[in-house]
Formats: C-alpha cells, sequence, structure tokens
C-alpha cells in the first residue's frame, strides 16, 4: 500500500531514550508499505493518495507489545481485585469461552486500538489463530501464537508458516509458576530449536517470587537464566519485582522487557518496572496495555503518561521523561516484537499516526511543546488516521463503519457478558487455569 502525508505541521519521534525529534513542514512517503521519503518528496509515483497533514502531528505507529485483546469482553467483570485473587475469577469466565467469542470480542479490541494509534500487537490469548484472523482483516501488524500447555509443540512449523506481513509467530507461556517443568523445558527447547521468540509474564507481584522461590528455588529471571532458558528471544512481561542481579541477567542474555504501567497499579501490584534501570543497561523496553480486564483501556497513549507518572511517583525523581515514553511506546514496542517500525525514517515500515493539532489538549501547538503534547495530554479522540504499512485503517471514513460493527458484534456475545456477570458472583475461588484442563480442540 502506498500514501504521501503532505506538509506535517510537525513530525514527532524518538531515536532514542534521551530525544524527542520534531520536524516541521515536511512530507512522508510511503510506498508498498515502507517510508520511502521523509521531507521533500516530489518524486513520488502518479496515483498514490495523498493527505494534506497541515493541522497534524505525525508520529510513529505505537506498538501494544502484551495484551490480551479479547478480554475486553471482561472488561468491568472483576475490577477491584489483587492478582492472585483476580486469576481464578477470570479463569472461571474463561471456561466459556469459545472461538466465535474470541473472533467477536478481539474484532472490538481491534477497532478501538486502530482507533487509538495502536499499529501493532503482541497478544496472548485462547485461539490465537482467530486473533491473526481478525488483526489481519483489521489491517494491523500482530505478533500471536500457541499457548504452552493447551497447543501442541509439532504445530509451530504450522505457525512458521503463516508468517506474513502482517504477522510473526510467538511462543506465549503464561508463566513459569503456572505450568510444570515438563512442559516448560518442551516449549523453551522449542524455542532454541526453531529460534521462535517467548513472550511470558514474570515476576509480575511479590507473591509470585515466594511461590517460584518455594517451588523452583530461584526468583522467575534468576530460574530462567539457571536452565539456561534466558536468552535474546525471550520477552519477558511486568517485572514488576525484579532484582537488581536479575537485571544484569536480562542484560547479558540481550533478553527483552514490556512494562504495563495501569495494569500493575490497578491490580495493585506494588512493585513498579525498573525501567531507567533496564535502559541503561541496553535492555529493550516495550510498552503494554494487558487486557481489558485488569487495565479497562486499550490505549498506548494512556500507557506512555501512565509509564512516567509511576515511575516519578515510585522514585521521587524526573529522571524518566517524555522522551522515554515516546521511545519505548514506538521504538521500544516494534523491537519487542520483532517488527522494524517505531522511526519516521526512510526504510522503516509505513505505520504511522496522525493526531488533530486543532484538539484542544495540543493547544499551545509551538513545536517546543507538542512532543510533550503527545505523550502527557494526548487522547485516543486526538487520533484522525491510524495508518499501517501505508494502508488507513482508521480514519473519519471509519467512524459510521466501526459504529455498526460495535452494534453487530456486541449483539453476538451478550449471552457471554450475561453469563460472566453470574459468574463474578460466586464465591468458589478454586478455579484451575484452564491449560491445565487439557487442550484446545
Amino acid at each position: 500500500m502506498s500514501i504521501a502525508l503532505r506538509n506535517c505541521r510537525f513530525v514527532v519521534d524518538a531515536p532514542s531514550p534521551s530525544e524527542v525529534r520534531v520536524r516541521e513542514g515536511i512530507d512522508i512517503v510511503i510506498e508498498n508499505g515502507i517510508i520511502t521519503c521523509v521531507g521533500e518528496c516530489r518524486d513520488i509515483a502518479t496515483g498514490i493518495e495523498e493527505i494534506d497533514c497541515g493541522n497534524y502531528v505525525a508520529i510513529p505507529g505505537l506498538g501494544n507489545a502484551h495484551t490480551h485483546a479479547a478480554m475486553v469482553v471482561l472488561r468491568g467483570y472483576a475490577d477491584d481485585y489483587e492478582l492472585f485473587d483476580w486469576l481464578p475469577r477470570v479463569w472461571r469466565a474463561e471456561r466459556f469461552l469459545t472461538p466465535s467469542i474470541i473472533e467477536h470480542a478481539t474484532a472490538i479490541a481491534c477497532m478501538e486500538m486502530a482507533s487509538c494509534g495502536t499499529t501493532a500487537f503482541q497478544d496472548m490469548y485462547f485461539f490465537p489463530e482467530k486473533v491473526v484472523e481478525i488483526a489481519q482483516s483489521f489491517g494491523l501488524r500482530i505478533r500471536t501464537g500457541p499457548i504452552a500447555g493447551m497447543h501442541r509443540v509439532e504445530d509451530l512449523k504450522h505457525w512458521l508458516s503463516m508468517r506474513s506481513k502482517l504477522f510473526e509467530p510467538v511462543i506465549n507461556i503464561h508463566s513459569i509458576y503456572a505450568l510444570d517443568l515438563e512442559t516448560l523445558e518442551t516449549w523453551f527447547g522449542a524455542s532454541k530449536d526453531l529460534g521462535i521468540d517467548v513472550h511470558i509474564h514474570l515476576s509480575e507481584t511479590r507473591r509470585e517470587l515466594y511461590i517460584c522461590r518455594k517451588k523452583l528455588g530461584f526468583f522467575p529471571v534468576e530460574f530462567l537464566e539457571k536452565r539456561g532458558w534466558l536468552s535474546e528471544r525471550i520477552v519477558g512481561v511486568h517485572l514488576n519485582w525484579v532484582t537488581s542481579w536479575e537485571i544484569e541477567y536480562l542484560a547479558k542474555r540481550r533478553a527483552r522487557v514490556v512494562v504495563n504501567p495501569s495494569n500493575g497499579a490497578k491490580l495493585a501490584v506494588g512493585g513498579f518496572t525498573p525501567v531507567k534501570e533496564m535502559i541503561s543497561r541496553g535492555i529493550v523496553v516495550g510498552l503494554g496495555t494487558d487486557g481489558a480486564c485488569s487495565s479497562n483501556k486499550l490505549s498506548v497513549l494512556n500507557e506512555m503518561r501512565m509509564l512516567v507518572l509511576l515511575y516519578r511517583h515510585s522514585y521521587w525523581d524526573t529522571e524518566l521523561r517524555a522522551s522515554h515514553a515516546l521511545y519505548i511506546a514506538t521504538k521500544g514496542s516494534y523491537q519487542a516484537m520483532g517488527f522494524r517500525g517505531g522511526l519516521v525514517e526512510p526504510g522503516y515500515v509505513g505505520d504511522i499516526v496522525l493526531l488533530n493539532l486543532r484538539s484542544l489538549r495540543m493547544y499551545p501547538p509551538t513545536r517546543k511543546r507538542v512532543g510533550s503534547h503527545v505523550v502527557y495530554a494526548a487522547e485516543c479522540s486526538d487520533v484522525v488516521y491510524t495508518i499501517v504499512g501505508g494502508r488507513i485503517v482508521w480514519s473519519p471514513n471509519h467512524v459510521e463503519r466501526f459504529a455498526k460493527e460495535l452494534e453487530w458484534r456486541s449483539r453476538q456475545l451478550e449471552s457471554y457478558v450475561a453469563l460472566s456477570d453470574g459468574l463474578a458472583e460466586e464465591k468458589e475461588l478454586s478455579e484451575e487455569p484452564p491449560w491445565r484442563r487439557g487442550s484446545e480442540t
């Protein structure tokens, strides 16, 4: 897909964690899905669609590097619980998920993400084949794959054969405390043999540390290092309770990390991912919303602001700044997902978000302040266009279509929403995770 964004009032990106780069009055040309020109772009193919961006701020597409997209159907279901009280309630509702429910809920999530400037996401949830199908139908980049304990490791070659411009496979492992050692050994071994990344929750809560230390003799990252499983293929999510020596392991093995600020605050995990220390050690850090059942919103714009605010609240200093948040949400998230994006430069994928500079939240629209506005003030309603690989996936022309699709898909989910509301009132909390009850069919 190809498109020319003409006369962008501002183009804002973050080439490094310490720099917000602001360019003014320039063009961006995307041809065959790749950015080919940034600046004064005159020599382009005829017939390419053009958008006048004189009132817009162009930023790189936002990467949601960790979510459970279909959990939008459980938004508001279990709001006021800590993680280990929240999990059994969620697992109870997940017993009744079907491919159809995942299809409709993922579609609603994709519409929400596209309208909020998310251009790529990494998903860990049930019936991932449906997630791939729906995400690609909306034009979003997607990275997901089989769930350890629910799928067969033999199917990994099939997942590799599904690769496309918009899809990359990943192995999803919920956590080291929720699976037996034999299962972990099998899937980490497959990751090494086939060169596929592992997407895994790590060191999310203090209680998880106690469980792992008692069960396995080590803290979570420490355990992966001792087993020889920690490598550049690991994408660890959360790391709210990681130790200083485990940060050194992560850096040494070139593992990547995804931080989820709102989710940790909502579930009262107490800790905060040591982002500053990780960046200083050269660790790739991406940003995620987690699922809407825990964080309620699928807005990476919101997570950028929350990242900085929670850091400052925890550390009592202002060393983490807007540049760090923008870098982590764009370049960092794309690196965490293995896509070449996150910068507005030739050679990068043509994933661009256009924000309305006439929004009240973007005032005053000066070159000096616009980077701050993007991180601290912009909201989903300020997103005018979301572009993935040169294809427009959200624009004013999508508003009515998305509204109608939401209405239709909501009707398909009514019975499950009613069922889950009833389940939320049950007192029994002995529910086990679905992957301990057998594989998907």
